[in-house]
């Protein structure tokens, strides 16, 4: 009875302590607050190092508030009842650690390149693929025959000294990954041990970018959601396929009467491009070629900006105004796949009346363009025969529309604020020592 009391009036003590200024806690100071969730400093300090770290303040805060909104934006349609929402959510998760991992390899190396066998040496991962599969193929095949064993925990390597076993990469699987993983035979096996070896390894390094910048866990998963809901957001909204998202389009209805007249105002769109003066470049990267895209808005002239910024010789004499024929004119081929993907996307442009399209990323550039001169062949064209494309033409405009609105809705709703300046956060240079 006495060791009771003793203790009760220590646990007491102890709280007394704690409440009155002995031991405090301080929980993660907010820079930004909402309705929906909140981002601390020790949180911006870790996604300004992953994921913005070439962006000014001001575009990293743009960035959290549209993902914000977005987010809410998604929920309201139903994203996280969505079927596929958990398995986008766990890509999405992964590959943020992964953008972790390699950031933190980065900034210790102080070089651009990556190299992954440094890498596992350096954090104590050995193991020889062929020997892990010899290890795990035996104890599958025991196990369908009735035997009573763990596949997950035989021994393919070690970390840090001690035994790796399947166990530990085996939460880094989906249910889906794993079940396949045992179905495969000992060749695929091998390539699919190695990524899941891959994964483990970005997934221990991450471990220690989160005990460097210490971010609430929660609000990650939150940025990871709001990864989700942009994919979601852009096919619903009809920015973008399905292959990002598998989800549908959202649907409007029109009166026969809107469509009809909406066929007239754009019939020109369904003549087939006969020519038209192109002239186009290509530039290094996305932010040059938006600074480009603005001065030919105001006026100058691409040869000039070509001349100055482009990343070939051949895109500065693209730049001179040339003639570009259409699909099946002047014996050029009928078929986009026997068209360079250059010309595919200016006649696309041409097609839908875009004179000054918005820059377009190649595999190596982006691209800019100015059309002028267009001539189309002259058909007769019938409504009927263009049902569908009016319909998804104007459901596509009027959807543009939408989610501008509906946007500027969400940021209303969700009360996005921001609190704090940056330069009461922790900055990246104070907290980031070699290891």
């Amino acid at each position: 009875m006495r060791g009771f009391l003793i203790s009760m009036v220590s646990a007491i003590l102890l709280l007394i302590i704690i409440s009155y200024g002995g031991i405090r806690y301080y929980a993660p100071k907010p820079v930004i607050t909402s309705n929906i969730g909140n981002i601390s400093q020790p949180t911006l300090a870790y996604l300004r190092f992953v994921e913005y770290s070439e962006q000014s303040s001001e575009q990293i805060f743009e960035n959290f508030q549209n993902s914000m909104a977005s987010g809410y934006l998604a929920d309201q349609l139903g994203l996280r009842d969505d079927p596929f929402y958990e398995k986008f959510l766990a890509i999405s998760r992964r590959a943020r650690k992964q953008r972790a991992a390699i950031q933190w390899i980065k900034h210790n190396t102080g070089t651009m390149d990556v190299d992954l066998k440094a890498a596992f040496k350096q954090y104590a991962i050995e193991s020889d693929v062929k020997k892990a599969i010899d290890n795990i193929v035996p104890c599958i095949q025991r196990e369908q025959h009735g035997f009573r064993l763990k596949c997950s925990d035989v021994v393919v390597g070690q970390f840090n000294n001690r035994p790796l076993t399947l166990s530990m990469i085996h939460p880094l699987m989906t249910a889906n990954e794993w079940q396949q993983f045992l179905s495969f035979l000992p060749g695929p096996m091998e390539t699919a041990y190695k990524n899941y070896l891959r994964r483990f390894l970005y997934h221990s390094i991450h471990e220690k970018v989160v005990d460097h910048f210490n971010p609430v866990l929660d609000e990650l998963e939150q940025m990871d959601h709001y990864q989700v809901a942009k994919r979601y957001i852009a096919v619903k909204y009809g920015m973008a396929h399905e292959g990002i998202y598998p989800t549908g389009r959202l649907s409007l209805d029109f009166p026969d009467t809107v469509l009809f007249n909406h066929f007239f105002a754009i019939k020109d769109r369904f003549l087939p491009v006969k020519h038209v003066q192109v002239q186009y470049s290509v530039f290094e990267n996305m932010d040059m070629a938006n600074m480009v895209h603005q001065k030919l808005r105001e006026g100058e002239k691409l040869i000039d900006l070509a001349m100055q910024y482009a990343i070939h010789d051949y895109f500065v004499q693209t730049a001179y105004p040339h003639q570009l024929s259409g699909y099946g004119v002047d014996g050029m081929p009928s078929h986009p796949e026997k068209r360079p993907i250059i010309d595919n996307f200016l006649l696309d442009a041409a097609r839908n009346n875009q004179l000054l399209p918005n820059p377009h990323p190649l595999d190596q550039g982006v691209l800019v363009a100015k059309l002028s001169d267009l001539k189309r062949q002259n058909l007769q064209l019938k409504y009927r025969e263009y049902q569908f494309a009016v319909r998804r033409d104007l459901t596509l405009k009027v959807l543009s529309k939408k989610y501008r609105v509906d946007l500027e809705d969400a940021l209303e709703l969700i009360n996005w604020q921001r609190i704090c300046e940056e330069s009461r956060t922790i900055s990246l240079e104070n907290r980031m020592e070699p290891m």
